[in-house]
Order: C-alpha cells, then sequence, then structure tokens
C-alpha cells in the first residue's frame, strides 16, 4: 500500500484546511446564516471516516500493487508528468601487456533515457445541498455507495495499471506499460492449466518461469504473482508424486529461488509473472495515494461534490541489452 510522504500529507491538510476555511467565510459573508444553505463545514471526523475506507479497499483489493508499493515505491512531485530512467551500454576494450603499453581504444557508453507517464486516476460523488444540511443536524458521516464505489474504482484502476498498464497514457513514444505487457519483460508459454495440474506439473511451470530469469542474468530470489484461483488449488491439493505430506502450494513456496508468492484475483488464470523486487529492476511511481477531495463551491445553495483521485504508476526498467526482471508466463 503506498503511505503518504510528509509532504503529502501536507497537501492533503492543507486542502481540507482551505475547504474548511471557504465555508467559514462564506458563513460569515451571509451574516451567519448559512447553516440554512449548508455552506458550513462537513460533518465532525468524516474525512477520518473517509480515509479509514480508503485504506481498507487497498489492503483488500491491491494485492500486486500494494505488494510493490510496500517494498519499492518512489515518492514523486504530483506537478511530474514523468519519471526516466537510463540505459548505459558497455565501454572499453582490454589490453595485455608486458611493458605497460595501452593499446586500448578510447571508447565511452551510449547513454539513453526511458519515461514512464504518471498519470492521475480520479472518480468522483457528490451530495445535495439539503442531504448535507440533513447529516450536519444528526451528525451523521453520510455513508454512500457512491463514495464506496468511486474509492473501489480507484483502486481497482491502480491494480489494473500494475498488471497491465494503460495504452491510453502515452506521452510522445513513452507509453504506460504493465506487468503482463511491457516489450522488455521475458515471456513463455504455460503448457498446463495451473488449476487442475499435478505438483509435479506446478513445478515445472515455476522453474521454467524462473529459468527466464536466469537467462537476463537474474539470478536471485523472485516474487511470484499468480491467480487467487489457482494458488487456492495449489493450496488446498496435496503434492502427492513426491513429497508427501505437503500442499503444491507448500513445495512451490520452498523451491530455489522462489522468495514469497502472491495471489491476486486480478491475475489472469495460468499466469506466473516472476519479478525481481529491486529499484534497479522496477519502482511505483508515488505522486499521491488515494485520497478524496472536497471541488470547489461558490454559492450556499451548490451541492457538496468530491474527487477520490491518486497519481501513481509502475515503472520497469531493463539495461542496454534489454534485460528485464521480469518474467511472464502465459496460458
Amino acid at each position: 500500500m503506498l503511505r503518504f510522504s510528509q509532504t503529502q500529507i501536507d497537501a492533503v491538510a492543507n486542502m481540507r484546511r482551505s475547504h474548511e476555511n471557504q465555508h467559514t467565510a462564506m458563513n460569515s459573508a451571509m451574516g451567519g446564516q448559512l447553516l440554512i444553505g449548508n455552506a458550513s463545514p462537513l460533518p465532525r471526523d468524516v474525512w477520518g471516516e473517509w480515509d479509514k475506507e480508503s485504506v481498507q479497499l487497498q489492503r483488500t483489493i491491491l494485492a500486486v500493487f500494494n505488494d510493490l508499493a510496500a517494498s519499492v515505491a518512489r515518492p514523486m512531485n504530483i506537478g511530474k508528468l514523468m519519471h526516466y530512467f537510463r540505459t548505459v551500454s558497455d565501454s572499453g576494450e582490454i589490453n595485455i601487456s608486458l611493458d605497460g603499453r595501452s593499446k586500448a581504444k578510447a571508447d565511452q557508453p551510449v547513454v539513453d533515457y526511458h519515461g514512464t507517464p504518471l498519470p492521475i486516476i480520479d472518480s468522483t460523488f457528490g451530495f445535495g445541498w439539503r442531504e448535507m444540511a440533513a447529516a450536519q443536524t444528526e451528525n451523521d458521516s453520510l455513508e454512500g455507495d457512491g463514495r464506496l464505489n468511486s474509492l473501489r474504482k480507484v483502486a481497482e484502476k491502480l491494480e489494473n495499471i500494475a498488471l497491465f498498464g494503460d495504452a491510453n497514457i502515452k506521452i510522445g513514444s513513452d507509453t504506460l506499460f504493465g506487468l503482463t505487457n511491457h516489450p522488455m519483460r521475458g515471456t513463455r508459454t504455460t503448457g498446463v492449466t495451473l488449476n487442475g495440474a499435478t505438483g509435479a506439473q506446478w513445478q515445472t511451470e515455476v522453474k521454467a518461469t524462473l529459468a527466464v530469469l536466469h537467462a537476463m542474468n537474474f539470478r536471485e530470489n523472485a516474487t511470484l504473482y499468480v491467480n487467487w484461483d489457482d494458488w487456492f488449488y495449489a493450496g488446498t491439493t496435496d503434492e502427492v508424486t513426491t513429497y508427501k505430506g505437503l500442499t503444491i502450494a507448500q513445495k512451490i513456496t520452498q523451491m530455489a529461488g522462489v522468495g514469497s508468492v502472491v495471489p491476486s484475483s486480478s491475475v489472469t488464470a495460468g499466469t506466473i509473472i516472476a519479478v525481481v523486487k529491486r529499484r534497479e529492476v522496477l519502482q511505483v511511481l508515488n505522486g499521491m495515494p488515494i485520497t478524496t477531495r472536497a471541488q470547489f463551491r461558490a454559492n450556499p445553495e451548490d451541492d457538496y461534490n468530491f474527487i477520490v483521485m491518486a497519481a501513481a504508476s509502475l515503472e520497469i526498467k531493463y539495461d542496454a541489452n534489454d534485460n528485464c526482471g521480469v518474467a511472464h508466463s502465459s496460458l
């Protein structure tokens, strides 16, 4: 789950403080009669309730996104549209001699820059000013399906972007890609349907997926992202071929090269995604975690409209030889 940096906390607090001050000024301008027109501040603790809902939704929905954000998140200024990383080619030659006179050709590396867009994801909801007036009278926190729907839509889009990117988010030649469609990821075809495969077949598929990473010189423990139903099957089915007493899932987590396994309902069935979680490989760009912001109201009778927003994306890196620490096996 994305965490607020101190700068982001200050920005959200200032936005909400400004919202309250605006209504206080509006109330003063109208001689203190704005309770009739409902321009007083929101009911007490309403922001706390909404922020709590946001945290709960992130924890339940964003399995892949949260796992990455917990270890490789990078705070970004909300004003930045792109983040760049660079690839550096190999350079230099070796010369060996007895007299120490170097005849190696002078050389220099080729440096290229690659960008990842940082989009703002938002969804809106609102209340009529008379609804707000009634809520203030009863000190109600305005429970509403519209608010929860907006929170859920933003949370689901963050997970979707991590896995599939968004072809519509493009700046110049730089497109927002995800784990399953980045052009530099290593790919292979899964030979069997995992939900129903034997323990030996599961091990073969995991080993082959990790071998894709090894071929790109990533020989270290990787995190596996799999379909939730596939992993449920693996966790409730015995590995009867060789390792009696263990489930398939237990055997997979004991395999060399497997750091952890994260199941998600957002991952397509039959898919195994192996990721080396290092900042040199990928990072979650964090412009703003999910937050709720009140929209401007010019008149006491204006509706109360709110925007749920987040600014985040997944940056997947690769080197000058197109080696990428993401391996993707799919049916």
